[in-house]
């Protein structure tokens, strides 16, 4: 009985982290997309199709970034956003874990998750889009507007143990006092 309240807990908290991290991704994703819109002169979803392009090709990302501030292909765009959504979905999880064991709270958490964003950036940029064999993000947005995004991101991951405390109430380390 109490095994299956904490692993419900656990899979609440681990759905929670997802669910911090998409709203984080949607909000770089927003200010990512209107700064390619306005001063950066690309489409506005020229982002999502840079995300998508190592799975359908560049030139969509291509013709966004020179054919006028509202082109749309909705399949790469679709793509691209739901491919941004689940690793965003992913790093929220982990902030969570991180911020759990670190016992993050208040503006620590809020501090600590930008941090992390930027973390996240330089582990998407220098990691995980040379694998995957997508375009370099700074070099196409600058690295002011990409750590901008990230900064983001990262505030509002940081802002969950802020405003869902209870989710933090030292349910993992009672998990490993459990295991031990």
């Amino acid at each position: 009985m109490d095994t299956t309240r904490n692993q419900s807990r656990f899979l609440g908290f681990l759905i929670a982290g997802a669910i911090a991290g998409m709203i984080g991704g949607a909000m770089m994703a927003m200010f990512t997309m209107l700064a390619t819109a306005t001063y950066l002169g690309m489409g506005f979803f020229t982002p999502l199709y840079v995300i998508a392009s190592p799975l359908v090709g560049r030139q969509v990302m291509m013709t966004a970034m020179h054919g006028g501030a509202f082109y749309f292909a909705l399949g790469p765009a679709v793509l691209g956003l739901v491919v941004h959504m689940m690793w965003s979905a992913l790093w929220g999880i982990i902030f969570g874990l991180i911020a759990s064991v670190l016992h993050l709270r208040g503006v620590a958490a809020v501090v600590g998750g930008m941090v992390y964003g930027v973390l996240v950036m330089l582990a998407m940029s220098y990691i995980v889009a040379p694998i995957v064999g997508a375009p370099n993000f700074f070099q196409l947005l600058g690295w002011p507007t990409w750590t901008i995004g990230h900064l983001l991101f990262g505030m509002v991951v940081g802002l969950w143990p802020v405003l869902r405390p209870q989710d933090f109430t030292g349910f993992l380390g009672r998990q490993a006092r459990q295991a031990a």
